[in-house]
């Protein structure tokens, strides 16, 4: 490696270290572009390294195949969704009590959370994982601790629910409806039905809350 006379990286040095990992952020990215456009199952590493803008060769310097591609966007994800659930429900979260409103607006927020390309993507992974044996090795053990860093955030989002104890309920009830829903794109007057079932969600959260809080 070449240094500055204190050891220090040279200016070239710096700069091409910063170059690889902005090339190596906008491949991982164009994976994400890509699931979300085309599929887990018809995605390439050509149709990757297309969409981000590099050659094939440059692509191959980064990840060797397509299981460390898949690898490296999982990592991605997990961060990123993370990230984004936190920023979504940083605006929602109430000073000191939950009254209906501020509950509807923290579903309102998991709804646009579970529409966001990152999600869409992940859940790509995951139901490409079911028959994919490698890739569900892979995903498992990043889902074990997604989870766990998950509910994490949202007690910290809402710190009012700290004490409630069915708070694994709760959270399970808005991420599995949120995901079914999210999942039903193709239902008829789907906007319409998803106000209504956002309702039904927030009541079911206040009842919750107001029993056991």
């Amino acid at each position: 490696k070449t240094t500055a006379g204190n050891g220090a990286p040279r200016h070239g040095d710096g700069w091409q270290a910063e170059k690889s990992a902005l090339t190596r952020k906008a491949i991982l990215e164009s994976a994400v572009r890509c699931f979300v456009q085309d599929g887990y199952t018809r995605t390439t590493t050509a149709m990757i390294a297309s969409e981000a803008g590099v050659s094939r060769g440059a692509m191959m310097h980064h990840f060797s195949s397509r299981a460390d591609v898949m690898k490296a966007v999982i990592a991605y994800l997990h961060d990123r969704l993370l990230d984004e659930y936190s920023e979504l429900m940083a605006k929602v979260r109430a000073p000191d009590t939950l009254d209906r409103n501020a509950v509807r607006r923290s579903v309102e927020a998991a709804w646009s959370y579970h529409n966001l390309p990152s999600f869409i993507s992940y859940q790509e992974l995951l139901a490409a994982a079911r028959t994919d044996a490698e890739l569900g090795e892979v995903i498992g053990d990043f889902e074990k601790a997604f989870e766990k860093q998950f509910l994490s955030t949202a007690k910290t989002a809402f710190p009012q629910w700290e004490g409630v104890q069915s708070l694994q309920a709760a959270h399970d009830l808005v991420h599995f409806v949120m995901q079914g829903m999210a999942s039903s794109y193709r239902l008829p007057n789907r906007k319409k039905r998803v106000e209504g079932i956002i309702d039904l969600v927030t009541d079911q959260l206040v009842r919750i809350y107001e029993l056991e809080a």
